[in-house]
């Protein structure tokens, strides 16, 4: 049994504007439309952004040479509020407690299926109390741990009989599942000429205890929080092991929606626009708009994500069969002629929201606008090379740092401002 609410995408109606425009800035205004929130930057207001950057010598570090870490991919991390860190690594396929100073405390959830164990961390999140949630793609779940880091529950993803895609971003502060609901895939006849959006529903979910007696799918309340289209694709054909079918395919550097969200706000950009839209728990409450034109994409950048593939698959024993079907695959690619807006967005502790420009390889500096918790820009954020972001405020980031021979290390940097 499924109950759906109303969209609330298609609630709310945009009406003339109302209210007296704040111009405190130049470049800058807000105004207010119909009860949304509506701030605007001029393109010399962006352009005139103060640049912040990272202090050389990071707060806090977790080597990832070191005997009690090993670090090879990690996945995610969050810091505890004593300043230890929950960290979860893909080789070792785990997460790992370490105290402040760096020191391995224990292994609190292995691989495997059984409670408490991990599949794939898609995410792990800190709750009130400093209890963490962890998604866990693999075993469709999302487990909850309390402060002594100990297992104390789990919700399963909600299923649908109809063969509705679920995916679940993290857990919200009403005890919602924040995730995205697509419908059945279904094969069209092949258009190799058109890129394409699908819609689907960015929702929250609640699943309901089962009556005593029900031994089917529990029953779910789906709230659909906005309606958005899906990343850009086109129709084209697949070759592998001498096979070949009509698939769908994803245009490289295309656009995509991005959705962050701090448990009390979600925030979404669909790249149709340099927008990007609050959502609160009764709707859509602000638009953030800035007046940023994407850079093009070049020869260059395509030559570089497709040698980046090539020399991955050369370097991968595949067999000789293998390794043409990924070159001729590579070769058929379709690419935009622009890049995306936003890249990723980051919701601070803070308040504040960061907008990732689009990066082609994983080691490629990145480069944030950060927004105060009005929508007001503020800054531009340019990182060094070899720099992930997953966490970040005002004052300063967590993120993953690798070195000369690719070995991660978890550092948390204060962020230096310029003047």
């Amino acid at each position: 049994m499924i109950r759906r609410s109303g969209c609330l995408l298609f609630m709310m109606a945009l009406q003339a504007c109302t209210g007296t425009a704040d111009r405190s800035a130049a470049g800058k205004t807000a105004r207010d439309s119909a009860g949304v929130s509506i701030v605007e930057h001029s393109a010399e207001y962006m352009a005139a952004l103060p640049e912040w950057t990272l202090d050389s010598t990071p707060l806090q570090e977790l080597r990832g040479d070191a005997t009690d870490t090993q670090f090879a991919k990690i996945l995610d991390a969050v810091q505890r509020a004593d300043g230890g860190f929950y960290v979860a690594d893909q080789q070792q396929r785990d997460i790992k407690a370490f105290a402040a100073s760096g020191t391995f405390e224990r292994v609190l959830s292995r691989p495997g299926r059984g409670p408490g164990e991990v599949g794939y961390v898609s995410r792990l999140q800190m709750l009130a109390g400093d209890s963490m949630a962890v998604v866990d793609a693999n075993n469709r779940r999302l487990s909850v741990f309390g402060p002594d880091g100990r297992f104390a529950r789990q919700v399963l993803f909600p299923r649908f009989e109809d063969g509705s895609s679920v995916r679940i971003t993290m857990l919200l502060a009403d005890g919602r599942l924040l995730g995205s609901l697509r419908q059945p895939w279904v094969e069209a006849p092949e258009n190799r000429d058109s890129v394409y959006r699908t819609p689907f529903a960015i929702v929250a979910y609640r699943v309901l205890p089962p009556a005593a007696a029900d031994t089917g799918i529990p029953p779910t309340v789906v709230d659909t929080i906005a309606v958005v289209p899906d990343g850009e694709a086109y129709r084209a054909n697949t070759t592998e092991n001498g096979e070949t079918w009509a698939d769908e395919h994803l245009l490289r550097f295309g656009r995509n929606t991005i959705v962050a969200s701090d448990g009390r706000r979600t925030f979404v950009a669909t790249n149709e626009t340099a927008e990007i839209v609050q959502y609160g728990a009764t709707g859509m409450v602000q638009r953030i708009r800035s007046a940023r034109t994407p850079r093009p994409v070049t020869d260059e950048d395509r030559a570089r994500l497709e040698g980046w593939v090539l020399d991955g698959v050369e370097k991968s024993g595949r067999p000789a069969e293998a390794k043409a079907d990924v070159q001729r695959m590579v070769r058929g690619w379709r690419y935009a002629t622009r890049h995306e807006t936003v890249g990723r967005l980051l919701v601070g502790a803070d308040g504040g929201v960061w907008a990732e420009d689009p990066w082609i390889l994983e080691d490629d500096p990145r480069q944030f606008f950060v927004y105060d918790s009005t929508g007001t820009a503020l800054a531009r954020v340019v990182l060094p090379p070899r720099i992930a972001v997953l966490r970040v405020s005002m004052r300063e980031i967590l993120g993953v740092w690798k070195d000369a021979d690719d070995v991660p290390h978890l550092r948390r940097w204060r962020i230096a401002r310029q003047p």
